[in-house]
């Protein structure tokens, strides 16, 4: 199926199973995870039937890939990205991206983004950008993003209402360029149908 299985070095992100829709429930309804994210439907709380109806749709959107982070046998989180341009994957924007906050600084953010990252511009031959939008104050997110090489672009004054309080959003961005500068001696394999490249 479209997205696979991409390995990192404390990480593999693979397709989710039936049996994972009970961590997607327990995480929407966790408040540490809906505050450091988008507000969007992945977020929302919902029934069994209903996260059952989401993964069907998701495995028929070309444009789109679903993850779950596991490390070693333990799922710790998801993943989730759209294709700018799909199918020619011009450009992604991560929709989604959760650690289980019972699992926060071991090191598995960091992985599966960069396992991601490089399936998105080695495997897939990403053209263009990469694109995030975040919480203002979600710093560890905001430290990954600026490892890969993504640069703040835009910043959204009061979007999300919590807690009492509006909170703005930032833009971060990363190029093709800037991936192939930052990452030159990292692949680990060619572009999907360039069986030359090294």
């Amino acid at each position: 199926m479209f997205g696979g299985t991409v390995r990192g070095k404390k990480t593999t992100l693979r397709l989710p199973a039936e049996s994972e829709i009970e961590a997607h429930k327990r995480w929407a309804a966790d408040m540490r995870v809906r505050r450091a994210g988008p507000i969007g439907r992945w977020h929302e709380p919902a029934a069994t039937a209903t996260w059952k109806e989401r993964w069907t749709e998701e495995a028929k959107d070309r444009s789109s890939v679903l993850w779950s982070i596991a490390a070693g046998e333990q799922l710790v989180g998801y993943a989730r990205i759209h294709f700018d341009g799909a199918p020619h994957a011009e450009g992604i924007s991560l929709d989604q991206f959760v650690i289980d906050p019972d699992h926060a600084r071991k090191g598995y953010g960091w992985d599966a983004a960069l396992a991601l990252h490089r399936w998105a511009y080695d495997f897939m031959n990403l053209r263009l950008s990469a694109t995030d939008r975040i919480a203002a104050d979600d710093t560890g997110r905001q430290r990954i993003l600026e490892k890969l090489g993504y640069v703040r672009f835009g910043h959204g004054h009061a979007v999300y209402y919590r807690d009492g309080a509006y909170i703005d959003q930032y833009l971060y961005q990363m190029d093709r360029d800037v991936w192939n500068e930052r990452w030159p001696g990292e692949r680990e394999y060619p572009p999907l149908g360039d069986e030359t490249a090294q």
